[in-house]
């Protein structure tokens, strides 16, 4: 084992590091063939390479989603090797922080061509490759639902996840690809680990979250698992949050 070969296949994005990594190691433990999409090819390889070890099937792509000519190539190579994709992550995205008064184009172009702009043209170029029963999973963030100080361009950024996704589920329903969201709340990752060694916003987010503590990457697999599955084969256009209670606690405080 360790190379995918005929048999339909899940590809994600931002694979290399984080959430993308624990996504990917889960789906590859629980048998889905994996493409695994990034832009940093050493990375994505370390995180195929374990997988494969642990008799797991995995590919590497290196594809930058702000560029249509590396959409391309990932498409024709698909189309080269005649693969079927199950199932498409959309895991990849970017964040600056700063208030909205201070962003500067290059800041929104930055922000917009991962998280927005890159995720509904790689959808595009895949869904020719996805039959029915093919599933989109987007990754938005709690960001886009509530708006946290410093991270307004992030937040529009995902919102705008959240009606793509809408969108698009009902685009693709009639090729039988459902299309679903799940918005992550405070993940502890390798990534953002800096910002938790202040002691003030561990804190703040502890007391402010009813499960008392932050997320890890693993709180997040098992509903991606979910949406991709056949359990959730009824499901499309919806949005799952995934925050310890943040949202309902933080509108509604006792």
């Amino acid at each position: 084992m360790g190379q995918a070969g005929s048999a339909p296949v899940v590809v994600v994005t931002g694979a290399s590091r984080g959430i993308g990594q624990a996504i990917a190691e889960d789906l590859a433990a629980h048998g889905y063939p994996l493409w695994l999409v990034a832009r940093n090819e050493a990375t994505l390889a370390t995180v195929a390479d374990r997988i494969r070890g642990q008799g797991g099937l995995a590919e590497v792509m290196v594809c930058d989603l702000t560029q249509a000519s590396s959409i391309k190539s990932l498409a024709e190579e698909l189309a080269r090797r005649s693969v079927v994709v199950a199932g498409l992550v959309n895991n990849a995205g970017v964040n600056r922080r700063g208030p909205l008064t201070a962003v500067t184009p290059d800041d929104f172009d930055f922000i917009m061509n991962t998280n927005v702009k890159g995720l509904l043209f790689l959808t595009q170029a895949l869904v020719p490759f996805m039959p029915s029963g093919g599933s989109v999973v987007n990754m938005a963030s709690l960001n886009a639902l509530t708006v946290l100080r410093g991270v307004g361009l992030y937040a529009m950024s995902k919102a705008a996840v959240v009606q793509l996704t809408r969108a698009l589920a009902i685009d693709l329903a009639p090729q039988g690809i459902r299309v679903n969201a799940i918005a992550p709340g405070f993940i502890h990752t390798a990534f953002n680990a800096a910002l938790w060694e202040r002691v003030e916003m561990k804190e703040w987010v502890e007391d402010n979250t009813p499960l008392g503590r932050l997320g890890v990457p693993n709180d997040v697999v098992g509903a991606v698992r979910f949406l991709l599955g056949p359990d959730a084969s009824f499901m499309t256009g919806e949005v799952l949050t995934i925050d310890g209670g943040f949202l309902p606690a933080r509108l509604w405080p006792l």
